[in-house]
């Protein structure tokens, strides 16, 4: 059963929780372990509108959400969350960002690590249903990338969402080709320009910088998402073990 959005975390003191969008490169809570693999019966799809991190409600931005296909799997990273601690503060962040700002729903999958050594298991996965305001279903990729091409949120230009998404995908899956991202990306591309598409795909985020491991006495920083209540480096420190991170 998925954590309440009214209650997130619960009692839970070990959780996993897949991520296949932002997640893949921006978490802004803490972990214990992650891992690159894939989660069968879906395919990634930039059916859904976002006006608050990658758009505005005048100008929306396409992000990535799940739909079901059972011949598909998508890639992306499993982060553990171990301790009624971490479990909390990340499903209270997941349930602002990915819930009440992105239109997201949670539901449960089973997630193969790409290190075949290591056991598959039940994640916790946010995506978007028909019901879904923002949820916009199947579109030509010409109409998904002109959006993308043009929409600024909070976090960014939307082009950058994508642009770091293919990239996670080229460097952590090299042997997987995703075709439906990278003919979007390159579609993108050229609507963008090489000069501006380079200049976003380079494009530096504060929330890159604190996905850092930081010192405890670090000073403050402005917070990539303004609805969290920390403001330095610290508050967003990662634990990780790299010798669980497989790709």
């Amino acid at each position: 059963m998925a954590p309440s959005a009214t209650d997130p975390g619960g009692e839970l003191t070990d959780l996993w929780v897949f991520g296949y969008g932002s997640l893949t490169w921006n978490t802004c809570f803490p972990y214990t372990a992650r891992v690159v693999g894939s989660v069968p019966g879906f395919s990634r799809r930039f059916w859904q509108a976002n006006t608050v991190h990658r758009g505005t409600p005048d100008q929306p931005g396409r992000v990535a959400t799940l739909v079901a296909d059972k011949k598909a799997v998508t890639w992306g990273v499993a982060y553990q969350l171990k301790g009624h601690g971490q479990v909390r503060r990340a499903l209270q962040h997941l349930t602002i960002r990915e819930g009440a700002l992105g239109g997201y729903t949670t539901e449960l999958a089973r997630f193969h690590p790409a290190d075949e050594s290591l056991p598959t298991r039940e994640v916790l996965v946010y995506l978007s249903t028909e019901e879904n305001p923002l949820y916009l279903g199947s579109s030509t990729q010409q109409e998904t990338a002109v959006a993308i091409a043009t929409a600024v949120g909070r976090c960014g230009h939307n082009a950058e969402y994508l642009f770091k998404l293919s990239r996670f995908m080229r460097t952590s899956v090299p042997m997987v080709t995703d075709d439906y991202l990278f003919d979007l990306e390159a579609t993108v591309k050229s609507l963008l320009g090489q000069e501006r598409a380079q200049e976003l795909e380079n494009a530096q985020t504060v929330a890159d910088e604190l996905s850092l491991t930081c010192r405890k006495d670090s000073v403050p920083l402005p917070c990539r998402y303004e609805y969290l209540p920390c403001r330095t480096v610290a508050d967003y420190r990662i634990e990780t073990r790299p010798a669980t991170e497989s790709g």
